[in-house]
Formats: structure tokens, C-alpha cells, sequence
């Protein structure tokens, strides 16, 4: 009779705990319509969003019961005809949500450790960007006045945030090493550069086994390991050091080398793309650039980042702005096998060389690079 009474027990407690375990999200909304279609969606190891489930509001209450997660996953709940959506962690937990119209991002959820976490660093979030909005806006007054210095002091204090952030930031992950926030963490870190890969590397060691081998975890290291190979390209197109070698296709489908492109005196290598704006921008004044000084011995290359079926375009924009000087291109956008060797992550991006090739400038633009040739070559 005992062994019976112990083996209901046994079953009633795997019951219950199954019941505990089962992820359901149970929604309320103050103010969004009834009818209104709520949809579930899942953020996948891409960053792309995949439908899971969508319900109805009925009598400002809504609910979800979809499987089980094998792991903790990022989800969000999107509302139709409302901006925004609300991001919550998928755990097999009971998750409330309280969900408001106009403003779904200060919208509640609670229920599962992993969403405790994530509340504390998207919390953590909105509060610096809230003191970096502020300081823009102010910028944005000092510059109408004039106030150079005031703009410097500003640059200083937003710079400080963002170091204040990441140490942070740091911190949470290395508290937090168990959970699967700390990977969405050490992604945004990753993703904004805020740290370099070598500290990335050794915080995504810290992480429990499970969790690196997560989908997302594997993404994750993938990224560090992109970063390490991008920033020892950058370390060696640094001034002081002879620029990369590289071959690649002109306009007209011909071999063209840097070396067979360098001036005399001196050459500017231009990272640019015809969908770059700033890029195009500053194309009148490389132009100007080009005619005063291409006679005394400056030769100019251009490197597009444009991608196979924007050909046209490219050559489109090398006329229309007047970009007389040599052009290459390998059409793959960022994957371009020249923008990796120099470790390319931003575009107008530019290297200045001598006459052996070695770069003694980087990035010079507008008024800088005008000075610049003037000091090295004179008047135009």
C-alpha cells in the first residue's frame, strides 16, 4: 500500500513539475483594441524573425501555449497597427506580459530568471541612451551657436558613457556567466566594436559549455572570430607600414595592382560604394584634390564596395561625379576580399601612401586632406 501511495506521489510531483516547466505566456493590455492580432515571433541565430503563433485580444487579455524550448530563445510580441514590439526570453515558465499601445517598450514582462536578467541590461540601456539623446541635443545647439569647445566637451562625456557602458556591461556578463542574456550581451558588444576581440574571446570562455554551444553561442564565437581576423588586417594597414598588395578587377574587366596604380610622390587608396552617401559627398572635393595635384605626382584608387548587381551603378557614379583617376572592384559589397585585407568596417575610408607605398595618413577628408597635399605638394 505504501509503494503505491509513494508511486502517486512520484507521478503527481512529475505532473506538477512538467505543468511548472510548460512555457505559456499570458497576456493583459490596458489600451489595445480587442480583435487586435498579437504575433509571436522568434529572433533566430541571424538575427532574422520567424513567425511561432499569433492569437487575438479578447476582453484585453491574450495568451500563447507554444512547445517547449529546448533552450532559453529571444522572442517578440508584435501588435497589429502598433509601432514597436516587446522583447522577452522564451523560457519554459509561466511569462506575464502587460502590454501598452503607445509605448510597447516600456511594456511588462516578468516570469523566468533569463527575463529578470534581460529586464536589468535593457533597463540599463534605455537609461544611457536617454543621457546620450540629451547630449546630441545639446551638440546639436552648440553647433547652431558656434560653441567649438562646448562640442568638445560634450564628444568627451559621450565617450565616457559608452566606456562607463561597457565596463558594465562587462560586469554582467561576468556575473551572469549561467545565463543565456550574457550571450545577446557579449553579441552587442561584439557587434558595436565597444570591445576588442581578444577581451571578447576571453569573456566567451567564461560561459558555461552549454551556452557557447548554443546556435546562437556558435554565431557568437563566429563573430569573435571574424572581429580577431578584421582587426589584425586593420594592424597591418596602420601609418608607419606598407600598404597591403592587392589585384583586382577595373571598370573595363582588366588585372589592375596597386603597386601599377601608385603615383609618383604620392597615392590615395578611396573605400567607397555609389550607395554611400557620405562617400559621394565628399567625391566633389577628392575630385578637386585629384586635378591640382594629379600633374605633381598624386595618383588616386578607388575601391568600390558595391556588390555584383549594382554594377551599373558603380559605373554610373565614377562619371556622373567625375572620378577620373583608377577604379577596381571585386562587386562583393563588405566581403570584399580587399576591405577585409585592410580591415574595412566603415566607408569613406581612405590610406595615404608615398612613393614607396608606405602609408603615412589615414582617413583624410574635406578640409584635412586639402591641407594635407598643400603641406606635401604646395599649392595647387
Amino acid at each position: 500500500m505504501k509503494r503505491i501511495l509513494l508511486a502517486g506521489l512520484t507521478l503527481a510531483l512529475a505532473i506538477s513539475c512538467a505543468e511548472e516547466a510548460d512555457f505559456r505566456i499570458s497576456g493583459t493590455t490596458p489600451d489595445i483594441d480587442n480583435d487586435t492580432k498579437v504575433y509571436l515571433q522568434k529572433i533566430d541565430e541571424n538575427n532574422r524573425l520567424v513567425g511561432v503563433d499569433t492569437t487575438v485580444i479578447k476582453e484585453g487579455e491574450f495568451s500563447f501555449d507554444p512547445t517547449e524550448v529546448k533552450n532559453p530563445e529571444m522572442m517578440v510580441l508584435g501588435f497589429e497597427a502598433a509601432q514597436g514590439t516587446v522583447i522577452l526570453i522564451a523560457e519554459n515558465q509561466n511569462i506575464s506580459v502587460r502590454a501598452y499601445k503607445d509605448s510597447l517598450y516600456t511594456s511588462k514582462v516578468n516570469g523566468g530568471k533569463e527575463n529578470d536578467f534581460f529586464k536589468l541590461y535593457y533597463n540599463d540601456v534605455v537609461e544611457s541612451n536617454k543621457k546620450k539623446n540629451k547630449l546630441q541635443e545639446q551638440a546639436m545647439n552648440f553647433q547652431r551657436n558656434g560653441d567649438t569647445a562646448g562640442i568638445t566637451a560634450l564628444r568627451a562625456e559621450f565617450e565616457q558613457i559608452n566606456t562607463d557602458d561597457t565596463e558594465r556591461r562587462i560586469e554582467l556578463i561576468e556575473e551572469n556567466t549561467d545565463k543565456y542574456v550574457s550571450i545577446i550581451v557579449l553579441s552587442d558588444l561584439v557587434g558595436t566594436r565597444a570591445i576588442d576581440a581578444n577581451r571578447a574571446e576571453a569573456l566567451f570562455d567564461k560561459l558555461d559549455q552549454n551556452l557557447q554551444e548554443m546556435e546562437k553561442g556558435v554565431k557568437l564565437k563566429e563573430m569573435i572570430a571574424q572581429a580577431k581576423e578584421r582587426e589584425a588586417a586593420a594592424s597591418l594597414a596602420e601609418v608607419g607600414n606598407k600598404a597591403p598588395e592587392f589585384t583586382a578587377p577595373t571598370p573595363n574587366g582588366e588585372q589592375l595592382s596597386l603597386q601599377e596604380a601608385l603615383g609618383s610622390k604620392y597615392t590615395i587608396i578611396d573605400f567607397w560604394a555609389s550607395w554611400c552617401k557620405p562617400c559621394r559627398e565628399e567625391n566633389p572635393n577628392v575630385v578637386n584634390v585629384y586635378n591640382q595635384y594629379h600633374d605633381k605626382g598624386l595618383n588616386i584608387i578607388s575601391v568600390s564596395l558595391d556588390r555584383e548587381s549594382a554594377r551599373d551603378k558603380w559605373l554610373a557614379a565614377i562619371e556622373n561625379d567625375k572620378m577620373t583617376w583608377y577604379h577596381v572592384s571585386n562587386l562583393m559589397e563588405w566581403q570584399d576580399p580587399i576591405a577585409r585585407k585592410y580591415g574595412i568596417t566603415a566607408i569613406p575610408a581612405t590610406y595615404l601612401l608615398d612613393s614607396e607605398g608606405v602609408i603615412i595618413e589615414k582617413n583624410l577628408r574635406g578640409e584635412a586632406l586639402v591641407s594635407k597635399m598643400q603641406e606635401l605638394l604646395g599649392e595647387g
